[in-house]
């Protein structure tokens, strides 16, 4: 890791990725998928091979980064970074994990709904309402450059080739794209504009509307020949008279006689579903937005991690762990959890799989959430949850619990106690439901028991339900619940974690204390306490059979709690030191204490765990599984049916002589466990093996590259947040362009228009260090030898903003009006270079009297520290 090289000393943010898979590759490069360890969250890292360009191709690989930096709207690859390594540029990127439109297109047998086809005819047009307003044409919109997301979101990539156009006539004479989608003007080598991106937005709506190509030819001639005087055959009448005019509209052979993209939204069979459409945008785009938000104020230095990821299963019968093919690296797990006879994983991908191992004549009622009742023996996508950012499952005896990245909650499987929450009488759930109590409560992070249910909501409230029995829900009865209960916490402890055992419930508190309810059998909870010393007293055990409410586990408050696992008969802590303590049952050594005596209190694990931090603990039926900072995996108690995932020497002991009551070793050091999960006699891990680990040695960083007017000079801008949009575009009106000089100034006539800030852009010839020693000479050599295109001078009279908000599109937004951000901005350090509309006197005037009155502070303060000099040279006079 290294720190940052900036000439302000900033301190740089080591952000750690871990590889995935490739994407795809090709002649120069490959695009890879990487985890961030700091959220889970997955980006695409575009890994470009500089010594293989051509002095075109650099130019073209940093003219992406130069247009994907400017943009920041919902439906265009969000860019997040991007750095330079030797010879190698990696290109941060938003991930859409759905694949491009032509997969979709092409695994279609029928054709689609139209209200789909606007639905994706609608965010394409918006992203080019987008980059047309700031004169940017993309040059090679086509099916494979436009990806998708599980969700449904539409993302315009791959500005490798795209251009701002000239500003005498506003046209390109370029010849580039690809040939399926270029206009009959490029096919003629005629000057262009932007509606060449209008008609390959044409081609791809004839391929939704056909699921064929618009043109077909056998070799390149006839296929210039097709486009240039050719005709399309028709669309299906099945469709509407207006979506076909569209395409014959977008199509036509006339440049000035195709539609714009404002124009596109602007026709009533989009207006009619526009808010609807806005809105869905705005709130499936919300995890972008939060990491594009985080990227662009964050400093970082990045280290990429190589990992196998692999997960491993035992008992039930397998004597020793048995890797799950499934798996790979395509499929790399990042979570897992046990129920009595069924699992779940959740993949890097944050899709959900689960699989069964019944034994015993134990029927199937929906836990694996396929929707049938069948058995699947290795691991099984659900598909149902297809699309559905999942980041954390559950499993209870006989169903399963898993919360969204959104904080949605959904359950399938037995009903039988109420345990899905849902209140109704059906018994059998067999996909998954969305909990719609939730909707005002997004979740945390759920627990399951054999029948009961804990859940601590993003607020930090906690939520019971399910079976009752021995008080295990906390609500200070025995009264079972099919609905979810909110449970009062004592001493307004603030809760960080929950967790279930088959009839117990913990809760783990901020403070480090630990509260526990239900049965207390075996002392498994904590709760017993001795008396012993006393003078005049015989040793007393004061047993606590129950708790019916969530009580703090006193027998603990000497230690900060970080971890709890709850097993049938026993239970286990990690303090903040990395020590385990164990209580409860120790019938079968469980407490890994050297024998099989009954304990009355807690009792710390020694013996090879002493030297080492416990870092997961998972208690199963009689047996215990850790994993430890030194990256060994140890297990002991009950060896029946493969529960220790081994055979050891010693064991032999014990009940059924099956037995170890010792910690031993299961994996070599090579393994790190990102994740351990018992339940009745089976074990789930996630081993992880680092391959290789590098840090990048050179960064540049988020600050965006912007071309000015003067001499095509570069300089180093912070990111803005500013409202652009247009009157038909999407949630995420909130943008991150900052407009060059000429043409930062406003024309407003209204209130919602917001003010731009920025610093000082520096003089042309005063490059900063940061920017010497972050950017590559040739790197720096092509962005001031690049062709400059400036903006017509009468964007000066029309501002932006004016072109992209209205009235109308504010009372639709989501977003907060601009007139409450102008109001933020006035209380900001006098330091920042601030635009304004140059019709708002007003401000004007109260900018003038703000600036007036810092310059009379700063006077007084002058004066001030000068009176002070006098003072301390009269003193050193006087000591003289």
């Amino acid at each position: 890791m290294m720190a940052s090289e900036d000439s302000d000393s900033e301190i740089s943010t080591p952000s750690s990725y871990t590889f995935v898979r490739v994407l795809g590759s090709g002649a120069f490069g490959e695009a890879v998928l990487y985890q961030k360890t700091e959220d889970s969250s997955l980006v695409v890292w575009k890994e470009v091979n500089l010594a293989r360009l051509n002095e075109k191709q650099r130019r073209d690989s940093q003219n992406e980064i130069d247009i994907l930096s400017l943009l920041n709207h919902a439906n265009i690859v969000s860019y997040y970074n991007h750095f330079v390594d030797e010879d190698m540029l990696f290109i941060e990127m938003e991930y859409a994990n759905g694949g491009t439109l032509y997969d979709k297109i092409i695994s279609s047998s029928k054709l689609w709904p139209e209200q789909d086809i606007l639905w994706y005819l609608y965010q394409m047009s918006s992203a080019l309402a987008y980059i047309h307003q700031y004169g940017i044409i993309h040059r090679d919109i086509k099916t494979l450059n436009i990806f998708l997301t599980k969700v449904g979101l539409v993302k315009l990539g791959d500005f490798g080739i795209s251009r701002f156009l000239e500003p005498t006539n506003q046209m390109a004479d370029t010849v580039v794209g690809t040939p399926y989608y270029m206009s009959p003007e490029l096919m003629q080598g005629e000057r262009y504009n932007n509606k060449s991106d209008i008609w390959a937005l044409g081609c791809v709506l004839y391929e939704m509307l056909t699921l064929s190509r618009t043109f077909q030819a056998s070799n390149p001639l006839k296929l210039a020949k097709e486009v240039v005087k050719g005709e399309i055959l028709a669309v299906s009448k099945t469709y509407s008279d207006d979506i076909r005019s569209l395409v014959d509209s977008m199509l036509n052979k006339n440049p000035e006689d195709r539609p714009s993209a404002d124009d596109i939204l602007a026709l009533p069979l989009m207006v009619r579903h526009l808010a609807s459409m806005e809105q869905k945008v705005y709130e499936l785009n919300s995890s972008s937005r939060r990491a594009r938000l985080s990227a662009a104020y964050t400093s970082v230095v990045s280290v990429v991690t190589s990992k196998m990821c692999e997960m491993y299963q035992w008992g039930g019968g397998k004597i020793t762990p048995q890797k799950l093919e499934v798996f790979t690296k395509e499929k790399s797990p990042m979570q897992v959890a046990s129920g009595h006879s069924h699992f779940a994983a959740i993949t890097f991908e944050k899709e959900l799989y689960t699989w069964a191992n019944l034994q015993g004549g134990v029927a199937m009622v929906g836990q694996l959430g396929h929707g049938d009742l069948a058995s699947y023996k290795a691991p099984h996508r659900v598909d149902a949850l297809l699309g559905v950012q999942v980041q954390q499952v559950a499993c209870g005896e006989d169903f399963t619990l898993c919360v969204t990245d959104d904080g949605g909650l959904y359950a399938f499987g037995s009903d039988y106690y109420g345990c899905l929450g849902l209140g109704g009488d059906e018994e059998e759930v067999l996909a998954p439901v969305l909990l719609d109590y939730f909707s005002d409560h997004p979740m945390q992070e759920v627990a399951c028991g054999d029948a009961h249910v804990l859940a601590l909501t993003r607020y930090g409230d906690v939520y019971t339900w399910g079976s009752g029995e021995f008080g295990k829900l906390g609500l200070g009865s025995e009264d079972d619940f099919k609905t979810p209960q909110k449970v009062e916490i004592p001493a307004k402890q603030k809760v960080k974690h929950v967790c279930a055992g088959g009839d117990s419930s913990f809760l783990i508190c901020f403070s480090g204390r630990l509260l526990a309810c239900g049965s207390n059998q075996y002392n498994k909870l904590g709760f017993n306490s001795e008396t012993s010393g006393l003078r005049k007293r015989k040793t007393k055990t004061f047993d606590i059979p129950f708790k019916h409410t969530f009580s703090t586990v006193k027998s603990l408050n000497r230690y900060n709690v970080n971890l709890v696992a709850a097993g049938k008969t026993h239970s286990g802590i990690v303090d903040s030191f990395g020590y385990l303590y164990m209580f409860g049952s120790n019938k079968f050594g469980q407490l890994g204490l050297g024998d099989f005596k009954p304990r009355t209190g807690v009792s710390r694990v020694g013996g090879v765990l002493a030297g080492q931090k416990v870092e997961q603990l998972a208690c199963g039926d009689g047996f215990t599984v850790v994993a430890t900072n030194e990256n060994h995996v140890y297990s002991w108690g009950n060896g029946d049916s493969g529960r220790l995932g081994g055979m050891f020497s010693e064991q032999g002991s014990g009940p059924k002589a099956m037995c170890t009551a010792i910690p031993r070793p299961i994996f070599g050091s090579m393994h790190v466990v990102s994740c351990l999960s018992c339940r009745h006699w089976n074990t789930l891990i996630i081993a992880e093996k680092v391959l290789n680990q590098k840090t990048l040695k050179s960064r540049v960083s988020s600050p965006k590259m912007l071309f000015h007017g003067v001499g095509g000079s570069i300089s180093s801008i912070p990111e803005c947040q500013q409202q652009v949009s247009n009157q038909k575009i999407s949630d995420d009106s909130s943008s991150d362009f900052v407009l060059p000089d000429d043409i930062a100034g406003y024309d407003s006539h209204t209130d919602d228009s917001a003010d731009v800030f920025s610093p000082p852009v520096s003089h042309p010839n005063s490059a900063s260090p940061s920017m010497e020693s972050s950017m590559p000479t040739w790197l720096a050599e092509e962005l001031n030898n690049a062709e400059y295109i400036p903006i017509p001078s009468s964007f000066n009279q029309v501002s932006m903003c004016d072109k992209a908000i209205t009235p109308l599109a504010l009372e639709n937004s989501p977003l907060p009006a601009m007139t409450e951000i102008v109001d933020k901005i006035k209380d900001r350090s006098p330091d920042l270079k601030i635009h304004i509309p140059t019709a708002n006197d007003e401000t004007i005037l109260e900018l003038k009297a703000k600036i007036e009155q810092l310059e009379k502070e700063n006077t007084e303060l002058k004066q001030l520290i000068a009176k002070q000099a006098d003072i301390i040279t009269q003193l050193r006079l006087q000591n003289s």
